[in-house]
């Protein structure tokens, strides 16, 4: 059953006006042709009329057809247009067989076979629109059906019967050919949208392919350059045109052709490497994946995508570097070190074939930093770095391992234990010599010696950090007993640190759980009246009882450990002055690391209060002075300046003792060696030094202060030499801070 409903699009109203001047110049010809012959035969005047009505209607269409096609936006009103002309076409058409109907039954045979022919055409012309057609069709036939049954005889029934089934055959045919001209529209649309994302696709692909920083081209079996974008042909150094047709097995570089060379066998291809361009021969590092493109399961051809990581290759042997490598000296860096150190122990153990670490701590390197600057040490360190490397050989590895500290790996000496022990002592001697060499840097000249340990690779040692720690215990020992000189690990030496490094982890132990304390010993006066007291140090260890400075202070130096010791003391010093009912000053002993370190005066800041000001003496050697001297002068006049603080050389007559740096220094006293006072009333030497610093002192105003007062003797003689205050076993031994204390009530 023909359904009648339908959705118009406007595609439909395009076909219906596009057809519109065919089936009107077919339509006037028929109907001219009607007219004739019609006229011709019964001379009515009516037929005038009915074809000039035609016409009128046929030029109507045409005129909605061109105003159609200047304003389609307004499509469903040119539908409504369309269906009513039409509809008054097929009309008018039909009233002929009521205006001038023939009687002669050949002109009625003609009439009714020139109606069905407008019928048939109309199927071709109107289709587009089910509804167009249905009332074309109804309006034009259904007319001629009811002219025919009028005329009231059998022969008329039966042909009105056979127009009826004539109609519904149209109908028929129109809706079939309604349904097959919906489903080419709807295919062509289908078409044109796959067309239209096709062409998107497309355009996508072609910006793509040739705007992507990245290289990629086609190739055949033959290996003929089918395709290519503009960034190859940039990164090869030539043009799409040159490369296109090129053949590939003509390149000079053939690292990539079994990346190629995979496609055809149904594998994915892969390159990395360096490349050298066949047009430009310009070298890049590149990565190249290459991937058959098939139809119909056939591999038709390849398709290569070429990336420029050269760059990227630079920027990662750059951070490689800077992972391993030192960036101030070039050397190795510790973990580069420990990798191979891993590698040729493993090697000594399964072939034998030995080698040796050696391990080298600068022995002034502090000292030439502190006294020239960092700019110098840093250059210092670049041509010790370069003096290391030149006296090695090309298979040895050179590292630092940090500050003042370097290492070389001696790799492959020899299969014999004492031929490598003594290549590496040659080696080892040889880069000594050539570190003692003076050196100039910026009109300096600069001398230095190095502690140099060495531990031969061999199958006992574990592993790398192993092997570091012997050669690390025999610096140490030579280090501590010499300097500038060469060590060679034992198990001795061994035994040695892990002693040290028991004693710094208990030692830290030690800061955090309170075991270091102060011992007092006072300072009296002419009268031997208590003026103030020496801080010492000490550690209350819980197994060895209580221990004095000489047996743990040099593990606090060798592990940057003093800093924290001192700032221990300064918190001790101020729990014991807010203890003291009576105040009297307190002297406390500061090394050199601490009077240059920035800490030492923050720490100063948020421990030394008010109250403390005036109260609070520092005692610092000779030795640690000179080492900056302006800095120095800097610092104990801010001392002096911020918080009252009085300053003493200790040990003096010890060190250096130059009156130009005594008229420099604002210091406040002279602490005079007890060496000197020891032995002062035996040998006339030490009696005339310490008369020297007693005068000295006095000439420029400074106090002065005698330890090692051991006797009446000892007291009496320095009182006469005009000594200002005394300390010693004879007056007072160092005690605990209660014993102090009472002392002082």
């Amino acid at each position: 059953m023909v359904k009648f409903k339908e959705h118009i699009i406007q595609e439909q109203i395009d076909e219906l006006y596009y057809n519109t001047k065919y089936s009107l110049f077919s339509i006037f010809i028929l109907l001219s042709i009607i007219a004739i012959v019609l006229y011709l035969d019964t001379r009515n005047s009516h037929i005038g009329l009915w074809y000039a009505t035609l016409l009128f209607l046929l030029l109507l269409r045409i005129i909605a057809k061109y105003k159609y096609e200047k304003n389609k936006k307004l499509y469903k009103k040119y539908y409504i247009v369309f269906l009513i002309l039409s509809s008054f076409t097929a009309i008018a058409i039909s009233s002929i067989f009521f205006i001038a109907f023939p009687q002669e039954k050949l002109l009625q045979a003609f009439l009714f076979f020139m109606i069905g022919g407008i019928s048939a055409g109309a199927i071709t012309t109107l289709s587009y629109s089910l509804v167009a057609i249905f009332l074309y069709q109804s309006l034009l036939l259904i007319p001629t059906i009811i002219k025919t049954l009028l005329l009231g005889t059998p022969i008329y029934y039966v042909m009105a019967f056979a127009l009826t089934l004539f109609y519904f055959m149209m109908l028929q045919l129109s809706y079939n050919s309604y349904k097959h001209y919906r489903t080419l529209l709807l295919l062509k649309k289908k078409y044109d949208k796959k067309s239209e994302l096709l062409s998107i696709q497309q355009q996508r692909f072609e910006h793509f392919f040739n705007n992507i920083p990245i290289g990629i081209f086609f190739y055949n079996s033959n290996y003929t350059l089918l395709n290519c974008n503009k960034y190859f042909a940039h990164a090869v150094g030539s043009t799409r045109e040159k490369l296109i047709g090129f053949n590939i097995k003509k390149i000079l570089d053939k690292r990539i052709f079994p990346a190629l060379e995979a496609v055809f066998k149904r594998k994915i291809g892969f390159y990395r490497g360096e490349y050298i361009t066949t047009h430009s021969h310009r070298k890049y590092f590149i990565e190249l994946f290459t991937a058959p493109v098939r139809l119909h399961s056939n591999v038709i051809e390849g398709v290569g995508v070429v990336f420029d990581v050269t760059k990227l290759h630079h920027y990662q042997k750059r951070i490689e570097k800077l992972a391993f490598y030192d960036e101030l000296t070039g050397l190795a860096k510790r973990s580069l070190l420990l990798e191979n150190l891993d590698f040729f122990l493993t090697k000594a153990k399964r072939e034998h074939l030995y080698s040796a670490l050696i391990f080298i701590d600068l022995d002034n390197f502090k000292d030439i930093n502190d006294s020239l600057g960092h700019n110098i040490g840093d250059l210092f360190l670049v041509e010790i770095a370069r003096r290391i490397k030149q006296s090695i050989r090309q298979i040895d590895i050179a590292a630092r391992l940090g500050g003042d500290e370097f290492a070389i790996l001696l790799t492959n000496l020899a299969t014999n234990k004492n031929s490598a022990m003594k290549e590496a002592l040659e080696i080892s001697q040889k880069v000594l010599d050539e570190i003692k060499k003076p050196m100039k840097i910026d009109n300096k000249e600069i001398k230095t010696s190095a502690s140099i340990g060495i531990v031969l690779l061999t199958e006992e040692i574990q592993d790398a950090y192993e092997a570091l720690r012997y050669a690390d215990s025999a610096m140490y020992r030579i280090k501590k007993a010499s300097k500038d000189n060469i060590q060679i690990y034992n198990k001795e030496l061994q035994k040695e640190l892990d002693n040290l490094y028991t004693l710094k982890d208990e030692l830290e132990n030690a800061l955090q759980k309170d075991e270091l304390t102060l011992y007092l010993q006072p300072q009296y006066d002419k009268d031997k009246k208590i003026i103030g007291a020496e801080c010492l140090l000490r550690w209350v260890h819980p197994t060895k009882g209580t221990l004095v400075p000489h047996q743990f202070l040099y593990v606090a130096y060798e592990f940057n450990l003093i800093a924290a010791i001192t700032q221990k003391v300064l918190q001790l010093v101020r729990e014991l002055f807010e203890k003291m009912d009576t105040k009297v000053k307190l002297a406390i002993n500061v090394s050199g690391t601490d009077i240059y370190a920035k800490k030492f005066l923050h720490h100063l800041s948020h421990i030394i209060t008010p109250p403390m000001h005036g109260y609070l003496e520092i005692e610092i050697t000779e030795e640690a002075l000179v080492q900056d001297i302006h800095k120095a002068i800097n610092t104990m006049q801010e001392l002096k300046d911020k918080y009252k603080i009085q300053i003493s050389i200790d040990d003096f007559g010890t060190g250096y003792s130059s009156l130009q740096y005594l008229k420099k220094l604002p210091v406040d006293c002279l602490k005079i060696d007890k060496s000197f006072v020891i032995d002062m009333l035996k040998d006339r030497s030490d009696y005339e030094i310490v008369q020297t610093i007693v005068n000295m002192a006095h000439i420029f105003g400074l106090q002065t202060v005698a330890e090692g007062v051991e006797s009446q003797a000892h007291f009496t003689a320095l009182r006469t030499l005009g000594v200002d205050c005394f300390q010693g076993y004879y007056l007072a031994k160092p005690m605990p801070i209660q014993e102090f204390l009472e002392l002082l009530d």
